[in-house]
């Protein structure tokens, strides 16, 4: 093996940062839909699969159900430890704008830019579909004319 290949393979081998993965998404038992404007709260398990991150920036973790993103105020979490691993629990809004219909919720873990680390198991999907319902104002429903 030449030398310039050598050098080449240690440094491929060699994953010097953080490299947060998502383990593990459970949803709490709920009711059999949900509907825009409430918050979906799921379990996360986050795990630094690389080297212990010293860095100061924290952890986002963002959700989406299928190509909605989801609002979160309390979706940061600070960086830990090789080998360490969490389990979170962000509240997550679902926007207004997402239609009725059957979603995968699709959660990942990003770090700034990750120097060093490997992201391929970055993102993950819960086993179970969520199903959002549009549900028509109660305002809207009533239409009596009663006396």
């Amino acid at each position: 093996m030449s030398n310039s290949s050598q050098n080449q393979t240690t440094k491929a081998d060699n994953v010097t940062g953080p490299d947060y993965q998502i383990t593990k998404i459970s949803l709490p038992v709920q009711i059999s839909w949900i509907e825009p404007g409430t918050y979906i709260v799921p379990n996360i398990s986050v795990r630094n699969a690389g080297a212990d991150d010293t860095n100061t920036q924290p952890v986002q973790i963002q959700a989406f159900l299928g190509k909605y993103q989801l609002i979160s105020k309390n979706n940061m979490i600070s960086s830990f430890k090789a080998g360490e691993e969490r389990i979170v629990s962000p509240n997550y809004l679902i926007p207004n704008g997402v239609p009725t219909g059957e979603y995968t919720l699709t959660v990942s873990a990003t770090l700034g830019q990750e120097e060093g680390g490997a992201t391929d198991n970055s993102m993950a999907s819960a086993p179970d579909p969520v199903n959002v319902k549009q549900i028509t104002s109660k305002a809207k429903v009533r239409s009596c004319n009663c006396a």
